[in-house]
Protein backbone atom coordinates (compact mmCIF):
# COMPACT_ATOMS: atom_id res chain seq x y z
CA UNK A 1 0.00 0.00 0.00
CA UNK A 2 2.80 2.39 1.21
CA UNK A 3 4.97 1.41 -1.94
CA UNK A 4 1.61 2.22 -4.43
CA UNK A 5 0.97 5.95 -2.74
CA UNK A 6 4.94 6.25 -3.38
CA UNK A 7 5.32 5.29 -6.51
CA UNK A 8 5.28 7.83 -9.77
CA UNK A 9 2.47 5.17 -11.27
CA UNK A 10 -1.16 6.59 -11.45
CA UNK A 11 -0.38 9.04 -8.39
CA UNK A 12 -2.41 11.53 -10.44
CA UNK A 13 -5.28 9.13 -10.39
CA UNK A 14 -4.63 7.89 -6.64
CA UNK A 15 -4.76 11.08 -5.51
CA UNK A 16 -8.08 12.20 -7.55
CA UNK A 17 -9.72 9.34 -5.65
CA UNK A 18 -8.50 10.38 -2.37
CA UNK A 19 -9.78 13.53 -2.70
CA UNK A 20 -12.91 12.32 -3.91
CA UNK A 21 -13.29 10.28 -1.16
CA UNK A 22 -12.36 13.02 1.28
CA UNK A 23 -14.95 15.23 -0.57
CA UNK A 24 -17.58 12.50 0.02
CA UNK A 25 -17.21 11.51 3.78
CA UNK A 26 -17.34 15.74 4.19
CA UNK A 27 -20.23 15.86 2.65
CA UNK A 28 -21.95 12.70 4.69
CA UNK A 29 -20.60 14.59 8.18
CA UNK A 30 -22.08 17.89 7.19
CA UNK A 31 -25.21 16.43 5.79
CA UNK A 32 -25.61 14.39 9.06
CA UNK A 33 -25.29 17.50 11.30
CA UNK A 34 -27.58 19.70 9.16
CA UNK A 35 -30.24 16.85 9.41
CA UNK A 36 -29.72 16.61 13.10
CA UNK A 37 -29.73 20.19 13.50
CA UNK A 38 -33.14 20.43 11.64
CA UNK A 39 -34.40 17.93 13.79
CA UNK A 40 -33.51 20.13 16.71
CA UNK A 41 -34.97 23.19 15.85
CA UNK A 42 -38.40 21.45 14.72
CA UNK A 43 -38.95 20.28 18.38
CA UNK A 44 -37.91 23.58 19.46
CA UNK A 45 -40.63 25.48 17.41
CA UNK A 46 -43.35 22.96 18.48
CA UNK A 47 -42.34 23.39 22.15
CA UNK A 48 -42.54 27.36 21.81
CA UNK A 49 -46.06 26.68 19.98
CA UNK A 50 -47.20 24.39 22.46
CA UNK A 51 -46.59 26.84 25.38
CA UNK A 52 -47.76 29.73 23.11
CA UNK A 53 -51.12 28.45 22.76
CA UNK A 54 -51.30 27.58 26.44
CA UNK A 55 -50.93 31.30 27.33
CA UNK A 56 -53.20 32.24 24.45
CA UNK A 57 -56.01 29.98 25.81
CA UNK A 58 -55.38 30.96 29.59
CA UNK A 59 -55.73 34.50 28.67
CA UNK A 60 -58.74 33.37 26.27
CA UNK A 61 -60.66 31.04 29.55
CA UNK A 62 -60.62 34.20 31.85
CA UNK A 63 -62.15 36.76 29.56
CA UNK A 64 -65.40 34.67 29.92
Amino acid sequence: MIKKIISKKAQISLEFGLLTFAVIVGATVVGYYMLKSAVNVKQANIDTINESSKVTMNALSTVN
